[in-house]
């Protein structure tokens, strides 16, 4: 898979951060009172390794991942679970396999020239 390039990992984190507010914020609303805390909680842990993940360090790369298996998991469940939030769920699931494509891209990368 040539196309998959290490620099996804930037993007798709990118990705993530907006689709947060859109889809906490005003797509997918379902009544919630406190949708500002909930957009806090959801968007802080990518902004603070975001900084690490564009400049494609290691350990940020892996912190980033472990975050996002718990976006995956909530993802997967949404997707699942509610017809009106199955979009953007799916969304986010292919945003965060973008991320982890690319992780598995470095890996490769750094095994072949090390």
């Amino acid at each position: 898979m040539k196309w998959i390039d290490p620099a996804w990992c930037r993007w798709s984190l990118l990705g993530l951060v907006v689709l947060q507010p859109a889809w906490f914020g005003g797509l997918y609303n379902p009544g919630m009172p406190l949708v500002l805390v909930v957009l806090a909680v959801a968007v802080a842990p990518l902004l603070a390794v975001l900084p690490g993940v564009w400049q494609l360090k290691p350990r940020s790369l892996v912190v980033g991942g472990c975050i996002l298996l718990l976006y995956f998991c909530f993802a997967v469940m949404e997707a699942w679970m509610s017809q009106s939030a199955r979009i953007l769920a799916l969304i986010q699931v292919g945003l965060i396999s973008l991320y982890f494509a690319g992780l598995a891209m470095i890996r490769k990368s750094s095994a072949r020239s090390g």
